[in-house]
C-alpha cells in the first residue's frame, strides 16, 4: 500500500466543525527522515476557518503487512516532536496499520514557538523562587527573589507573545483535539484509532468529548490528571525518591546548591537546575535511577556537570547553548489550560505542591509564566459524545511523572473506560514488560468493531 493510495476521501465533519477544508488539495507524501512526511494546513483559530492556517508537520510509518487501517499517535510532551518520537513506538502486533504522528502546533515543523534563547534562557531556568533558607510556606510576594522571578517570568511570557501571540492563544487541548480530527479526516477518512501517551492522553480526552462518535479505538497511556485536579507531578517524583531511598541525599544536595550554586564551567548548578536533573532521571525508572545515583555521587564530590547536562536536556538546551522550541512550547502549552493567572494563585499553588512534595515540589518552584495569559479553556469533563467503544487507560503504579491517581480519577470520569494497571516504576505502562498491558493495548487498537472487551486488571 503506497502512501498516496492510503489517502481516503474526506469524511464529513461534525456539525459546526471547522477543522476540514473541502477545497484543500490532497496532501502529498514524500520520503523523509521519519518515514513518509506531509504537511497539513489547519485553522489557527476555529472561529475563523478561512483565516490564518498552521501547517502541521506530519509523519507516517506505513504498514508492513496488508493494511487494515491507521493508528494516530500523540506520543506526549508538551513541546516535543511527535514525528521524532514516532520511531520509538514498538509496532509489534500493529504491523497492519499505518502509524501517524505530527509535531503539535508550536513545536518542531508546526509553526515552532521560540521564546527566550541563549544566555537569557540560561539565566531564566537557573532562577530560584526564593532566597536561600526561605521555604515555600514562608515565601512572600514581596521577597526580592520572588519579585525577580515574577519579572523574569513576565519577560519570558512576553517573549513568547512577541514571537507569535496568536499561536500562544491557541495551544489548548481543545485546539489540539481539532488538529487530531483534521489528521483523521483528511489523511485517513477512517474512524479514529488513537494512542495518546502522557500529554497525548489529555488531548485524547478532549477529542473524545468533542468527536466521540468518530472513535473506533482509544488507548490513553500514563495520562495526566485531565478531568479533575490530581496529585501534582512533583508528588510522583518525591515518591520515586522514597522508593529509591534517596530522599535525604537529594534534599541535602538541593540545600547545598541553594546556599551556594556549584560552578560548572562558565555556568552553575542552581537548585532549580539540580531539581530538573533529578526529576528527568526519575522518568525511566530502573535505568534512570542507576544514572541518578552516579550523578548524585558526582555532585556530592563537587562535580555538578552530570546533573546540569540532564537538566539541559529537560529544558531543551543544545550543546551550543540554544534552546530550540521546547522551552517555550512546553510552558505556553501548559499555560493554555492552567487555571493559574495571577501571582497570588501561583504562590498558593506552589505552597500546596510543596506541602505534598517537600523535596522536588519545593525546589522546582512555582509556575509564574502563566500569569497574565488569556482565560484558560474549559477543561475536559470526560463526558465523551457518542462513544461506542471503551477507552482503555493504562498506567504504572510508580509512574514518577504522571501519578497513578490521575489515571484512577480519569477512569472514574470517562464513561465506560477501563483501567489496566502495571505494577512498577517508570513513566508509561505500554511496552514496559507487563503482558496484560501490552495485550490490552494491542487488542484495543486492532479490534474490528465494538465487540472487543478489555477487563480491568493488574499485572
Amino acid at each position: 500500500m503506497t502512501a498516496s493510495s492510503m489517502l481516503a476521501g474526506c469524511a464529513s465533519a461534525s456539525p459546526g466543525d471547522s477543522t476540514t477544508q473541502p477545497s484543500a488539495p490532497a496532501p502529498v507524501w514524500r520520503d523523509c527522515e521519519y518515514g513518509r512526511c506531509t504537511t497539513l494546513p489547519v485553522p489557527l483559530d476555529p472561529v475563523y476557518p478561512h483565516g490564518r492556517q498552521v501547517s502541521l508537520a506530519v509523519a507516517m510509518r506505513p504498514a508492513t503487512l496488508p493494511r487494515r487501517g491507521a493508528i494516530i499517535v500523540h506520543p506526549g510532551g508538551p513541546g516535543v516532536s511527535g514525528r521524532a518520537r514516532l520511531a520509538s513506538v514498538d509496532r509489534t502486533g500493529l504491523e497492519a496499520f499505518d502509524l501517524i504522528a505530527w509535531d503539535p502546533r508550536g513545536v518542531g515543523g508546526s509553526a515552532p514557538l521560540t521564546c527566550l534563547d541563549g544566555a537569557d534562557a540560561d539565566a531564566f531556568v537557573a532562577l530560584d523562587a526564593v532566597a536561600p533558607g526561605v521555604r515555600a510556606a514562608d515565601a512572600s510576594l514581596t521577597d526580592a527573589a520572588w519579585l525577580g522571578l515574577q519579572d523574569a517570568s513576565a519577560r519570558f511570557a512576553q517573549a513568547c507573545r512577541d514571537d507569535d501571540a496568536a499561536l500562544v492563544d491557541h495551544l489548548s487541548a481543545s485546539d489540539q483535539a481539532r488538529d487530531v480530527e483534521a489528521v483523521r479526516d483528511r489523511l485517513t477518512g477512517e474512524p479514529l484509532r488513537f494512542l495518546g501517551i502522557s500529554e497525548g492522553a489529555r488531548v485524547g480526552v478532549a477529542y473524545a468529548e468533542r468527536y466521540g462518535s468518530q472513535v473506533a479505538a482509544m488507548v490513553l497511556d500514563a495520562p495526566v490528571a485531565a478531568t479533575r485536579p490530581g496529585d501534582p507531578q512533583s508528588a510522583g517524583f518525591d515518591a520515586a525518591l522514597v522508593r529509591a531511598g534517596w530522599t535525604g541525599r537529594v534534599q541535602a544536595l538541593l540545600d547545598r546548591v541553594w546556599a551556594s550554586p556549584m560552578p560548572v564551567g562558565q555556568r552553575a548548578l542552581t537548585r532549580p537546575l539540580a531539581a530538573a536533573g533529578v526529576a528527568a532521571l526519575l522518568y525511566p525508572g530502573g535505568s534512570g535511577i542507576a544514572a541518578l545515583g552516579s550523578a548524585l555521587d558526582a555532585a556530592e564530590a563537587g562535580d555538578g556537570a552530570p546533573l546540569l547536562s540532564v537538566a539541559d536536556v529537560w529544558n531543551g538546551r543544545t550543546a551550543n547553548g540554544n534552546y530550540g522550541g521546547l522551552l517555550g512550547a512546553f510552558r505556553a502549552t501548559r499555560c493554555a489550560d492552567s487555571p493559574v493567572r495571577t501571582a497570588d494563585a501561583a504562590l498558593a499553588a506552589w505552597q500546596a505542591e510543596a506541602g505534598v512534595a517537600p523535596v522536588l515540589g519545593e525546589a522546582l518552584g512555582p509556575d509564574l509564566v502563566c500569569v497574565g495569559f488569556p482565560a484558560p479553556s474549559t477543561p475536559p469533563t470526560g463526558a465523551a459524545v457518542g462513544l461506542s467503544v471503551p477507552i482503555v487507560v493504562v498506567a504504572s503504579t510508580g509512574d514518577p511523572a504522571t501519578p497513578y491517581t490521575g489515571a484512577v480519577g480519569l477512569v472514574s470520569d470517562l464513561r465506560g473506560a477501563v483501567l489496566v494497571t502495571r505494577d512498577g516504576d517508570g513513566h508509561g505502562a505500554f511496552r514496559r514488560g507487563a503482558a496484560c498491558v501490552d495485550a490490552a493495548v494491542v487488542g484495543a487498537l486492532t479490534a474490528e468493531g465494538p465487540g472487543f472487551a478489555v477487563e480491568p486488571q493488574r499485572c
